[in-house]
């Protein structure tokens, strides 16, 4: 766990430096908004209030200031997509005509939200520009903690870039150090020893992590005292300098006193167990981690648990207690495997350009950790021969968890498969997958002696919401319009997105007058939708050209393109209607 900089409300709470003193009306707009922010930072529904009573006769660089501390709160308040949309059209307004702070201010919250979503690129993109606008125009402080969320996010656990980690760390280290900020040293100090510590140059990071805890110890802050001590105890157990780790461990203990949080006293508890196991002193161990894991359980926190059910696995086997090592085993792979489906929930998308390595580094780290269980079994069951079944039992355990997971990746492989198909902002059939389908369905149809049609589908005036809203509005649009068609064709009928705003809809079995109605219910279906939350003048419309199979010696590109020409007659025509 590293001690990092809250980057959001130190960006958001008013810095003097960067505030335009030589305007005291503008000075005085700039403080309006930066209230604004600081209130959405802890009451996120009278943020919104504030800006709805505000907004009315502002000017320009309030207005803008405003709608950034509108997506805040909407951030605070948990609803990240309207935030990020609000983030979007923010910082397109701002290289419109906005004041370089605020564009800063805004592209380093939606860099926030990018890193959130596993959009790392863009992330670091945004992050980056906004260093450099405080650079420019901003103050010290904030360029500071933007220093300091670049460097988070390449340190984050997915990323792993700790090289550049490291130089970004160095750089917030050297800037704290100018600017005689001790807690930003001591705070930098530890990311550094911490990131090393991920490294396992363990050395290196016992240097930086006792520098961190000697200027905190100048600064007498008790809770960051212990929380270094704590990270340094961690490293020296690591190093196996158990008395050292021990000693310290419980000076932390006697830092917190009686009035010590539980978490705090639960993790402290973890800490020593896992160095007394180091240390081989097993017994001792074992009430620490099941203290830590009996207050982890009611917390229900999978990432601690995994760790404690690892270390008490380990302990039991040690003491020769087999069939709880055995049930241990199993809580760490059930809890592992909970995480793994976390993060393969949360990165589908990215995993349709990184799968292939993911998932063979994923196998190569499983296979290990089997081998080395298969390993440690085995010396144990040398050592204490009356429990070889047991051991017996752990490694056909173990081959059973290997086999599981093998079907997960074949399962994962089929899931891959689809998602090529399929387009992954609006979940439709991509353009290749919907000419695929178009083309069996002209072949049946001709086969048969069928009747088929084809709809060409546009977003009347689309580039108009995107140079208004912003592209994430824009694809919020797209989201609900695919929504729509979907819902008002038949189940016989497939709808998919050709690319942009252009979709197209394949109507089996649809004579000319059925198609007509179809068609008239997804124009209808899309004209009723609600877009207020977005924008409160969008109603969006779609106009749509019908063409219908002619023949047994018709073709796809010639029904396509019948298609084509009826949606530009639409258009033509005054939009939000229907051409054959």
């Amino acid at each position: 766990m590293k001690k990092l900089p809250i980057l959001l409300l130190a960006l958001v709470l008013p810095a003097s430096a960067a505030t335009p003193a030589a305007d005291p009306a503008a000075a005085a707009r700039f403080a309006q908004g930066d209230a604004c922010m600081e209130l959405a930072a802890n009451d996120p529904a009278a943020a919104r209030a504030r800006v709805r009573q505000l907004q009315p006769g502002a000017l320009p660089d309030l207005l803008l200031h405003l709608r950034i501390c509108d997506g805040y709160a909407e951030e605070r308040a948990g609803r990240t997509e309207q935030a990020l949309a609000r983030y979007e059209a923010a910082v397109a307004e701002a290289r419109r005509g906005g004041t370089p702070r605020l564009l800063a201010l805004a592209l380093a919250l939606r860099g926030e939200q990018n890193g959130a979503r596993g959009l790392y690129a863009a992330a670091i993109s945004d992050l980056k520009e906004a260093y450099q606008l405080e650079l420019e125009h901003g103050s010290a402080r904030r360029q500071i903690n933007v220093l300091g969320a670049i460097a988070n996010l390449y340190a984050d656990r997915s990323v792993k870039d700790y090289a550049n980690a490291l130089v970004y760390y160095g750089k917030v280290l050297a800037a704290n150090e100018a600017a005689g900020d001790v807690q930003g040293q001591a705070t930098a100090l530890f990311n550094l020893g911490s990131t090393l510590e991920s490294q396992d140059k363990l050395e290196e990071a016992l240097q930086y992590l006792q520098r961190a805890l000697e200027l905190d110890r100048k600064r007498g802050v008790s809770a960051d005292i212990a929380f270094d001590e704590k990270a340094v105890a961690v490293v020296l157990s690591k190093l196996g300098r158990h008395a050292d780790a021990l000693r310290l461990l419980a000076d932390v203990e006697r830092r917190y006193g009686k009035d010590v949080a539980p978490f705090d006293l639960a993790a402290l508890r973890l800490s020593r167990g896992v160095a007394l196991k180091r240390a081989g002193r097993y017994t001792q161990a074992l009430p620490d981690i099941e203290a830590a894991r009996a207050f982890f359980l009611a917390q229900n926190n999978a990432r601690f648990l995994e760790k404690i059910h690892d270390e008490r696995a380990q302990v039991l086997a040690a003491l020769g207690n087999w069939r709880e090592a055995f049930n241990a085993r199993g809580e760490y792979q059930a809890v592992h495997q909970k995480l793994q489906d976390q993060v393969l929930d949360e990165r589908t998308a990215r995993l349709r350009v990184l799968f292939d390595t993911e998932q063979k580094q994923r196998q190569n780290e499983a296979l290990a950790r089997e081998n080395e269980l298969a390993q440690r079994e085995l010396r144990s069951a040398q050592a204490v021969r009356r429990w070889q079944m047991a051991a017996l039992l752990l490694s056909l355990a173990g081959i059973v968890a290997l086999a599981l997971m093998m079907a997960r990746q074949v399962k994962l492989a089929r899931t891959m498969r689809d998602l090529a198909l399929t387009d992954e902002l609006t979940r439709l059939p991509n353009r290749r997958h919907f000419l695929a389908l178009a083309q069996a369905s002209l072949a049946h149809a001709q086969n048969s002696g069928g009747t088929l049609a084809m709809a060409g589908l546009d977003i009347d005036f689309f580039k108009k919401v995107n140079d208004t809203y912003g592209h994430g509005a824009g694809d919020v649009l797209l989201q609900r319009v695919a929504h729509a068609l979907r819902a008002a064709v038949r189940p016989s009928d497939s709808a998919g997105r050709m690319g942009g705003e252009e979709f197209s809809a394949l109507l089996r079995d649809a004579a000319p007058d059925q198609a007509r109605e179809i068609a008239e219910r997804m124009r209808a279906a899309v004209q009723a939708l609600d877009c207020s939350d977005i924008a409160p003048e969008l109603k969006p419309t779609i106009s749509i050209g019908l063409s219908q199979l002619g023949g047994k010696d018709d073709r796809l590109d010639s029904l396509c393109k019948r298609a084509d020409d009826a949606l530009y007659r639409a258009k033509e025509n005054g939009r939000n209607r229907v051409e054959s």
